[in-house]
């Protein structure tokens, strides 16, 4: 049996018949062969397990590996069993909606090498349908401890997508996934640099995040709501960690990222304020004055204030949010 690759890259495959070559292409193509691609179909009830299986068995400059689910068990459980079936020392998850640099493979591992990182983190981008970069997903330069890439995601000043980190395989196996909720991406960032010691930031965009008007972040989900679960789950995983300020940091991303997430998402994407109200009622009941203290305290006084008509009425809020957009 040959030498195990350095990267093993999963890839979940569901419903994304038209995007799903050009992915496979950005892989195949890379400048680098150290690395193996772990596809499983997640149910997929269009195509694009055939498309995948053929793509990949049309070449042999790269080892993969193609495993179907009997039935559907969504992103975070469909990366675990793509990662029990990988050999490489470092797992990569990449969307199967979007596509990569060329470059991408050997330019991690050469930082990943020269550090002896337990996790690289690179800058991405996230481009329209058009082509056009609607924003950029920085990282910075350095190396840090796995305790302060924590902090910073707890800062918001560093973002927690699964797509953007080359992670030890080791470490990706010993955490938990969560199963069945959305936004599981937080989670498995955090508990994957709890477990950390070396974390190099990069800051070379290596990774295209693709604006899809039917992606799960654009349209109105009720799932929303994980958020409240995704945050209780981070708050359990770190609050034995000695972190500077923890409960200043952990108050940025529960309620200022998160709360305010749920609401305003709920609020511009919700069709009708019917489908909203169940949702914006359910952080209205659990804001405490105490928070919008907090927001006003962290230097977001127009945060606070928008946040109190959602504790007055969530009507109030919905119409004011739908009115002048995002806050």
């Amino acid at each position: 049996m040959p030498a195990p690759p350095k990267i093993s890259v999963l890839l979940p495959v569901y419903k994304v018949e038209p995007y799903i070559e050009e992915c496979l292409d950005s892989l195949l193509s890379q400048t680098s062969t150290d690395f193996e691609i772990i596809a499983v179909d997640d149910s997929s009830p269009d195509r694009s397990g055939e498309m995948t299986s053929r793509i990949l068995a049309q070449q042999d400059r790269i080892p993969w590996q193609f495993i179907k689910n009997r039935e559907n068990k969504g992103l975070a459980e469909t990366r675990k069993i793509a990662a029990q079936a990988a050999r490489g020392e470092y797992v990569l998850c990449v969307d199967s909606d979007d596509h990569v640099h060329r470059d991408l493979i050997r330019r991690v591992i050469a930082e990943a090498d020269a550090h002896h990182a337990d996790v690289v983190i690179f800058a991405a981008e996230n481009i329209s349908p058009e082509g056009k970069i609607n924003y950029r997903v920085e990282t910075g330069d350095a190396i840090i401890t796995g305790l302060e890439a924590v902090e910073r995601i707890l800062d918001l000043s560093l973002q927690a997508y699964c797509f953007n980190k080359l992670v030890r395989r080791s470490i990706f196996l010993a955490i938990e996934h969560p199963t069945g909720l959305i936004y599981e991406d937080i989670c498995v960032s955090v508990q994957t640099l709890c477990k950390s010691e070396i974390v190099r930031l990069m800051p070379d965009t290596l990774y295209s995040y693709m604006y899809r008007e039917s992606g799960i972040s654009t349209r109105f989900n009720p799932k929303i709501v994980d958020l409240f679960a995704i945050m209780d789950r981070v708050e359990k995983s770190t609050e034995s960690m000695p972190i500077r300020n923890y409960r200043r940091l952990l108050f940025r991303l529960k309620y200022i990222y998160g709360y305010r997430t749920i609401a305003f998402q709920t609020a511009i994407k919700a069709p009708t304020y019917r489908l909203a109200k169940p949702i914006l009622c359910s952080v209205a009941e659990r804001l405490r004055i105490a928070h919008l203290v907090g927001m006003y305290s962290d230097h977001r006084p127009k945060l606070s204030i928008v946040m109190a008509m959602l504790k007055i009425h969530p009507w109030i809020f919905y119409c004011f949010v739908r009115h002048f957009g995002r806050g």
